[in-house]
């Protein structure tokens, strides 16, 4: 063979196996438009799961996130303001359809609150269910599951969401069940709410200040870097999926969680 036909075919091949290293060391995250280190399981800027090969239900590493499939309630129904990974499933999907539930993406929290009782009320009226009181039970789940087909949206289960239902309910770190009633109309005084949200911002460098309970200008600051860099609307106080979004960025960056307020 020609020394420079050989010469070119071999840069040609070691380029090639280049750019598929390359290729397999990121991956694409759909909501924010960027390229991920492989070693992320979940988007930091928006916590969008690492996509699976092949869609649903595909494991992503042996002891990684996995899709939780279509989830079956075994014969519970969960009413407002209760919180768990089934009701995260169903936001996720009436998300998916593509009519309900725009524009609220700060509330794919997995906690049933009234936006989300009256999209499924919505949804399930026009399924034929006069009257339906928004609450999750399993025909909600089969009625999205039949209306969204092969278009179901994974939802995946590892990492933070393995301990999403103990930290909801109390367990693990309890934080989500103690800030909740502080969360809407958090304003610049003492609160448990505060000293929580300062906790989370300081394990994760966006806040220098005491942990003193004080939601004042700094901690306010602090509040709107990390909704900013998150992809969270920019507000003066924390939502609910504004602090689920920091225990999973505490989790994913290996913050020890149980000394939160």
């Amino acid at each position: 063979m020609n020394k420079k036909v050989f010469c070119f075919l071999t840069a040609i091949i070691l380029l090639l196996s280049a750019t598929a290293f390359a290729d397999s060391g990121t991956w694409y995250c759909p909501q924010c438009g960027s390229q991920m280190e492989a070693s992320y399981q979940f988007c930091p800027k928006d916590g969008t799961p690492r996509p699976g090969e092949g869609g649903s239900s595909v494991i992503i590493q042996n002891n990684g996130p996995y899709d939780m499939g279509v989830p079956s309630l075994n014969g519970r129904s969960y009413s407002k303001d209760q919180m768990n990974m089934a009701i995260l499933w169903v936001q996720t999907q009436l998300k998916a359809t593509g009519t309900y539930y725009q524009g609220y993406a700060w509330d794919v929290t997995g906690h049933l609150g009234d936006h989300t009782m009256q999209e499924i009320a919505s949804f399930m009226q026009s399924r034929g269910y006069r009257g339906h009181s928004g609450c999750v039970d399993q025909n909600v789940v089969n009625e999205l599951a039949a209306y969204l087909g092969n278009r179901i949206e994974p939802v995946y289960i590892g990492g933070y969401y393995s301990h999403m239902d103990s930290i909801m309910s109390g367990g693990h770190t309890g934080s989500m069940q103690k800030i909740l009633s502080n969360l809407i109309d958090m304003v610049p005084h003492v609160t448990n709410g505060a000293r929580w949200v300062q906790s989370c911002l300081s394990k994760l460098g966006y806040y220098t200040g005491s942990i003193d309970g004080m939601y004042g200008e700094r901690t306010e600051k602090s509040v709107n870097a990390f909704q900013k860099a998150y992809g969270f609307q920019e507000r003066n106080y924390v939502t609910l999926g504004v602090a689920r979004a920091m225990l999973e960025a505490c989790y994913n960056s290996g913050c020890y969680l149980d000394d939160l307020p």
